[in-house]
């Protein structure tokens, strides 16, 4: 949170401290070379601040496509990891009861991939424990296999245990799905040239509105800090929910304090 603050803060701070500069550049230059007010100039000002909204709203929606593919993401997964568990419960009782151990084990092992968030280390500990996890479930599955209960539930069996293990995979590369930072560089100098031109505009017309031109960056910069925010799903104020996993979770776990 207070990485986030800071983030407005300062963003704000800078859109205003370059107004203000771009202001009192023009009056000084216009001091020294005798230069008479430009009314005109308001309409290129204007055509900026209307670019520099459409280079936030696209801006905005790639960090809003990639936040909602983070968000499905634990769906899918919760979703794949519930139908390889139901599929799991036709097995007989011996094999069942292993593999409902295993699952418990194994989501609890995926809830900490979210936990972990920008702990590169943790993360590195959740992957390599998700992949003995898997190991011991597929081993388990293929002895299940060979059984007769299993053999009727092959084909649906591991292709629901495959899901399960690719939508593992798939939240790794989410994570690290990001906008380009270039794409950043270049909107965040973008705003400062607007507030630059802003300032240079409002000398140039002989206006101050500082009050109101302030209340327009702030809004900007709490635009932009939304976008990094949204952007930055190792240590942004939104995260994404894993109320589907922790259902999950509940639903194997009361499975297995079931007899039998």
């Amino acid at each position: 949170m207070l990485i986030s603050a800071l983030i407005l803060v300062g963003l704000a701070a800078l859109l205003i401290l370059t107004t203000e500069v771009g202001y009192r550049s023009y009056l000084w230059v216009r001091e020294r070379r005798d230069m008479t007010s430009e009314e005109g100039s308001s309409f290129v000002m204007s055509s900026a601040l209307t670019l520099l909204a459409l280079l936030v709203g696209f801006t905005f929606s790639m960090a809003q496509s990639n936040y909602e593919l983070r968000r499905d993401l634990v769906t899918h997964e919760a979703n794949a990891i519930s139908t390889a568990h139901l599929r799991q419960q036709l097995l007989d009782t011996a094999q069942r009861r292993e593999l409902n151990t295993l699952m418990a084990e194994y989501v609890r092992v995926r809830m900490g991939f979210s936990r972990a968030r920008g702990d590169r280390e943790a993360m590195e500990t959740v992957g390599v424990q998700t992949g003995q996890i898997q190991a011991k479930i597929w081993e388990a599955t293929d002895r299940a296999l060979e059984t007769p209960a299993g053999q009727r539930i092959s084909v649906p069996l591991l292709s629901a245990t495959n899901d399960m293990f690719d939508d593992a995979e798939r939240r790794y590369a989410a994570f690290d799905a990001r906008i380009p930072t270039r794409i950043l560089r270049s909107l965040l100098a973008y705003a400062v040239g607007s507030a630059l031109l802003v300032g240079l505009t409002l000398a140039a017309t002989g206006s101050r509105h500082f009050i109101s031109t302030s209340g327009l960056f702030v809004l900007i910069a709490m635009a932009l800090s939304l976008i990094i925010d949204m952007d930055n799903s190792a240590a942004g104020l939104i995260t994404t929910s894993q109320a589907p996993m922790e259902r999950v979770s509940k639903m194997i776990e009361t499975v297995l304090q079931k007899p039998g």
